[in-house]
């Protein structure tokens, strides 16, 4: 179980009446405090807390929301185009999984459970065998179940669906429909995880208030704000590091902090978080400070949404999502795992998975230290032997020659400190704009 859902949980478990907030979540079940929010947020949703003007969140009582991946027997029988044979009452429930009855009968009883929906085709056994266990049935080609099959499912109160598609039709059909509520599904915004009760900083503040509040608070990254709230920029210890005691908050922070706004997707400033280094966010709006999200919490929604096949991923960070950061303080390094979805035929690296890597570890090298975007005009790869599945790799990143307009990019890729590849990249610099126009 995720600490979301044992959040969720602990939540729900609460007598009602009780209050619920952010810090005693964090402090109760020993996570951070956008974890909590997030959480209670959801809980809002369920409908089992209730946030009260001048009062706060409060238990109530209620009901579970359904979860979107629940489907009735009665919608079941409408996307199979199906006739409901018996046990009308019960097509408001929802069967726990599916099975299809695709196996010998001895095998089946270890899958069947009470409040299965079990798809079978004219396999009378399989039907009985079923219904014994009580799981209803959708029977599939258009085949009608014989008399003693109907009896048991009406003694049992069960429901018989008939639909005149094949098993294959029908699990497709199913499938389809959950993906069609699951692509419907509300995107996890700024505003859904980030912590609205910041410590910051005054500009006119010194080092040494800094040094005060991170001792007090456990934190190194404060927003500076002026008196109205307006953001001025953000001061880490990096920014402090080596600065008198009496120095200016305003001397020494960074003007130009990331900043998003409450509606802005998760999935959209994780990458930017995570490529460009950047530990905190600022929200802001209306240049006015109105929380912060820090790296982990951003990370923590992405991994959630990520689960969610309604987000459609690019092939650039489907193969780039299992590798991670090495400290190097010369060259842009990336390291992961040659898994079993980047090999070919022969089950060595692909040829176009180790040049994807290696072309975003060198654009990735580009924005880290320049902060510029570019287009690739040509990717020579002049090294390579074969990579079994399952090794670690490193990939390094050297920036050759940055010039106005162009930039060469040398890129190894190391196993145990041996090269195994070995590129050269060569890209147009230019902005954003530019880049997006050169690539349409």
């Amino acid at each position: 179980m995720t600490k979301h859902q044992q959040i969720l949980t602990f939540i729900e478990d609460l007598a009602i009446g009780s209050k619920v907030s952010v810090r005693f979540i964090a402090k109760e079940l020993d996570v951070s405090e956008g974890t909590a929010y997030r959480a209670i947020k959801e809980a809002e949703a369920k409908g089992f807390v209730r946030s009260i003007p001048k009062v706060g969140t409060i238990r109530i009582e209620g009901v579970k929301e359904r979860q979107i991946e629940d489907l009735t027997l009665r919608e079941v029988s409408q996307i199979a185009e199906g006739i409901v044979i018996c046990g009308f009452e019960q097509l408001d429930r929802s069967p726990k999984k599916f099975i299809i009855a695709a196996m010998e009968v001895d095998s089946m009883g270890r899958y069947l459970e009470e409040e299965t929906l079990c798809i079978v085709g004219n396999r009378r056994d399989a039907q009985i065998l079923a219904l014994e266990h009580n799981a209803s049935l959708l029977i599939t080609g258009g085949l009608e179940p014989d008399e003693e099959v109907v009896a048991l499912a009406r003694q049992n109160k069960l429901v018989i669906i008939q639909s005149p598609y094949d098993t294959f039709a029908v699990t497709s059909m199913i499938n389809r429909a959950l993906y069609d509520r699951l692509i419907q599904k509300e995107l996890i915004l700024v505003e859904d995880i980030m912590v609205k009760d910041v410590s910051y900083l005054k500009a006119d503040l010194t080092v040494g208030d800094w040094r005060l509040l991170s001792q007090n608070t456990g934190h190194s990254r404060f927003p500076v704000v002026e008196e109205d709230m307006t953001l001025m920029g953000i001061v880490t210890a990096v920014d402090v590091a080596g600065a008198d005691a009496q120095t200016t908050i305003k001397e020494v922070m960074n003007a130009n902090p990331f900043i998003v706004g409450r509606d802005d997707p998760v999935t959209h400033i994780s990458r930017i978080m995570v490529w460009e280094g950047w530990e905190v966010a600022v929200v802001a709006e209306q240049g006015k400070l109105i929380g912060i999200v820090s790296l982990q919490d951003v990370i923590e929604a992405y991994q959630q949404v990520q689960k969610q096949p309604q987000f459609g991923e690019t092939v650039d960070n489907l193969v780039l999502s299992g590798f991670k950061y090495v400290d190097d303080a010369e060259h842009l390094t990336i390291e992961g795992e040659i898994t079993n979805s980047m090999v070919n035929d022969f089950g060595s690296a692909s040829c176009g998975v180790l040049v994807t890597v290696m072309n975003m570890a060198g654009y990735i090298g580009l924005r880290k230290k320049y902060r510029l975007d570019a287009i690739t005009e040509n990717f020579t790869l002049y090294q390579l032997q074969p990579i079994a599945v399952g090794t670690e790799i490193k990939v390094t990143a050297k920036l050759l020659l940055v010039a106005k307009k162009h930039c060469n990019i040398e890129v190894d890729v190391t196993v145990d400190h041996v090269v195994v590849a070995k590129g050269l990249m060569t890209a147009r610099i230019g902005d954003k704009k530019l880049v997006r126009e050169m690539a349409l």
